[in-house]
């Protein structure tokens, strides 16, 4: 399974997360009277959670882009047999909608 791939970065920074989240625990909990070891457990596994969420999240994303960016280039070098095939220029119609959403965007490359 393709997120399962390099689950050991997640754990990285989970642990790298989960570290500075422990140095961070110890040094508020001692400053306002609470046990050390408690904020220290308590940031830590804070830390850790939100480490390894955020790489799983930063890698899933990343492997999002490379298949939309993968889409996009396969549209764009066969655009012509795709609009003869459906009528509609792919290219074209893609810039369309990015205007509708109201971002501004320019017309494709001329070919000629």
């Amino acid at each position: 399974m393709a997120y399962m791939a390099n689950r050991n970065v997640s754990v990285l920074a989970g642990v790298v997360g989960g570290g500075i989240g422990a140095y961070l625990g110890y040094e508020q909990a001692a400053a306002t009277g609470v046990n050390p070891f408690l904020g220290a457990a308590i940031y830590g596994a804070g830390g850790f959670i939100i480490g390894s969420a955020g790489a799983f999240i930063l890698k899933s994303l990343s492997q999002f882009l490379i298949f939309a960016l993968l889409i996009a280039a396969i549209i764009y070098f066969a655009q012509e047999p795709i609009e003869q095939m459906t009528g509609i220029n792919p290219v074209d119609a893609i810039l369309n909608i990015l205007r509708d959403w109201g971002i501004p965007v320019g017309g494709p490359p001329d070919a000629g």
